[in-house]
């Protein structure tokens, strides 16, 4: 899952930093069309998977098709609180706020499924929550800048893309929990998909980004082949990710991907040569250690 998204995650942003072609060319500014790109790719393996290698005939019985729509829907949501915080607070800003999303998943889990937690795993998640600040606000330049109705504005945004990410991971925990002898990782991928491509089209030409989209990508092949492993690399992450929440529950899951943020960071960092000082090194050495002992 880590190798899976770290590559994920250097292959965004290299399609939305960087120019095509390099250095002379235009960049590609249409963050919704990856979104769309991402779930029609899944949406198109999962019913290759379902359909013509498993041989299912249809609906996967005992499960409310609604029941699966509220995480696909909190899912969108999720990405699209995230996205649009990025017209009010810098990218590091909104990556030091998701720096603490064990904790919010902890209090989802205990709304939604009552689950209880032990003292030293809160702790655990400020632990990791500390360490994560310190790692980027050493190796980022993080400017909150004048603090206003702007800030503001990305602030609650950030906060309801917390709320939505955190019940998105624990009510698919609960599903496969309530449905663990019918419901497949498969399954789960295919309707998710299904309810995602057809409301993140909606806001794709909403944003009237299509057209935009079709016809850079289509002037310039040298996208295609990061456009390719960028949607396979989520698809696979996205089967493994089921199968985590399925097996391991929304928490091992929300710390394996806090992890995945921070080798994410270090890769960037070391690829694109952004420096790592003394306190960002310790910044890890936190998050590896409350992970280590968690």
């Amino acid at each position: 899952l880590i190798t899976t998204f770290v590559i994920w995650g250097v292959l965004q942003e290299r399609m939305l930093t960087r120019r095509y072609p390099r250095i002379t060319g235009e960049k590609f500014e249409y963050v919704y069309f990856l979104v769309f790109s991402n779930r029609l790719w899944s949406l198109c393996f999962s019913g290759f998977i379902n359909f013509w290698w498993l041989r299912r005939k249809g609906w996967v019985e005992g499960v409310n098709l609604m029941e699966i729509s509220y995480s696909a829907v909190s899912n969108l949501l999720s990405s699209w609180c995230q996205y649009e915080a990025l017209k009010y607070v810098s990218f590091p800003c909104q990556t030091l706020f998701k720096s603490f999303k064990l904790l919010p998943v902890m209090i989802m889990g205990k709304i939604l499924r009552n689950s209880t937690y032990e003292t030293y795993e809160y702790l655990v998640s400020l632990i990791v929550g500390i360490g994560l600040t310190l790692f980027l606000g050493s190796s980022e330049n993080v400017d909150f800048g004048n603090f206003g109705d702007r800030q503001a504005a990305g602030i609650v945004l950030l906060g309801l893309f917390l709320t939505f990410d955190s019940f998105t991971g624990q009510w698919q925990s609960l599903m496969f929990s309530k449905h663990r002898k019918n419901l497949a990782v498969t399954d789960m991928l295919f309707y998710s998909n299904l309810f995602s491509t057809v409301l993140s089209l909606i806001t794709l030409v909403h944003e009237d980004e299509l057209d935009k989209a079709l016809e850079f990508v289509f002037e310039h092949q040298e996208i295609h082949l990061h456009f390719f492993l960028f949607s396979v690399c989520s698809t696979i992450g996205q089967l493994i990710i089921f199968y985590t929440i399925r097996e391991f529950g929304a928490v091992v899951f929300a710390i394996i991907m806090t992890i995945r943020v921070l080798m994410s960071i270090v890769v960037s960092c070391i690829m694109y040569e952004h420096p790592i000082t003394f306190t960002g090194a310790l910044g890890l050495l936190f998050v590896m250690s409350g992970v280590g002992y968690r």
